[in-house]
């Protein structure tokens, strides 16, 4: 089957004491200037508004693919690069941490490269099921300290929202991205477990494969995300599954049995602090179990160097994709999906 192309953003908090901080910085440094030409483009950070906690996330990318394997196989690496780097701080993939704050929030974004003459199609397909995509990835259950559901993050972020008229509108669930000319899943919560993943790629990819439009309405999306994320498999969402497993072989169970609750349940047992213990076990082996990584806070003089040595250099290129992302010209999709270069970098599109 040749479908579309694939590729991936993961964001990850890192943190020290139960908290990030800018110390990550200077770990990124490292893996940024051992190859410059690699990780320039496909490395970030993220900050909140708020000055005392400035630091939030951390995030590394995959280049195109052309299987779900292979995009897969490649997030696996990029995350033993940052373990690499990064030998202190619990790593958590969650969508937020239990602190109600809108700009502190993690994402993991899927690009989906299809053919221009097929987008439109492509676009109704996926968003027909990211009700379900989106709860098989929920791993956002606090509002604060208090449980909230199953992801909070698509309640409260301020980089997400209903579908508009307009999909290159940046801060919404679904949209086709004015760089790069790919549809991107910007809903989906941080998802540690390799095998969730996997499924979630694979049934996304095969969804932007089918070339007949399975229907899709913009006001039944926003009507369902006012209640799943909280509610997590309703009745119209586990309609919706079925559908999926028939259409892709998506099994159902990764949305009756959601990361969310797992993390739920072991923090009213254990304490968030073995959450993250866990978490981490889960970025750095693969193995849901707790992780020794050292996570006392760090030196201010490290985030100090971080900011020397990894952000400031890079800030002319964060403010030029910023300005692209938002008010850039359209890039236009190519006229089929294996024209893009299955070796180049999602952020880095191919001139034709």
């Amino acid at each position: 089957m040749i479908g579309p192309t694939l590729g991936l953003e993961e964001e990850f908090f890192v943190l020290f004491d139960g908290r990030p901080s800018t110390a990550s910085l200077l770990d990124l440094s490292k893996l940024l200037w051992e190859d410059p030409r690699r990780n320039f483009a496909r490395t970030a950070t993220n900050f909140t508004r708020r000055p005392r906690d400035l630091m939030s996330t951390v995030e590394v990318s995959t280049g195109v693919h052309i299987t779900p394997d292979a995009l897969v196989g490649e997030a696996l690496a990029r995350r033993a690069d940052l373990a690499r780097v990064m030998p202190r701080g619990l790593f958590a993939p969650v969508g937020m941490l239990p602190v109600d704050d809108a700009y502190h929030t993690a994402g993991l974004h899927l690009h989906l490269g299809v053919a221009r003459r097929h987008l439109s199609t492509a676009y109704g397909n996926v968003a027909r099921f990211l009700p379900v995509l989106v709860l098989a990835s929920a791993s956002s259950p606090w509002k604060g300290a208090e449980r909230y559901g199953q992801s909070y993050r698509l309640h409260a972020s301020f980089a997400l929202g209903p579908l508009r008229d307009d999909p290159l509108h940046r801060f919404q669930d679904l949209i086709v991205t004015r760089r790069l000319g790919t549809l991107e899943i910007r809903a989906l919560d941080p998802v540690w477990d390799p095998a969730r993943l996997r499924a979630i790629v694979d049934a996304a990819w095969r969804l932007a494969a089918i070339e007949r439009p399975l229907g899709f309405s913009r006001e039944r999306y926003n009507a369902l995300r006012e209640t799943y994320p909280r509610g997590g498999l309703t009745r119209e969402v586990r309609d919706l599954a079925l559908e999926l497993h028939d259409l892709t072989g998506f099994d159902p169970a990764w949305c009756e049995h959601t990361e969310a609750d797992r993390l739920a349940d072991l923090a009213a047992r254990e304490g968030h602090a073995s959450v993250w213990r866990h978490l981490d076990g889960g970025v750095r082996r693969g193995d849901f179990s707790p992780c020794g990584t050292r996570d006392g806070r760090p030196a201010a003089w490290r985030g100090a160097a971080g900011m020397a040595l990894y952000y400031a250099p890079k800030l002319p290129y964060i403010a030029l994709k910023g300005w692209r992302e938002h008010h850039g010209a359209p890039h236009a999709a190519p006229d089929e999906p294996w024209e893009r270069d299955a070796r180049g970098s999602i952020d880095t599109p191919v001139r034709r």
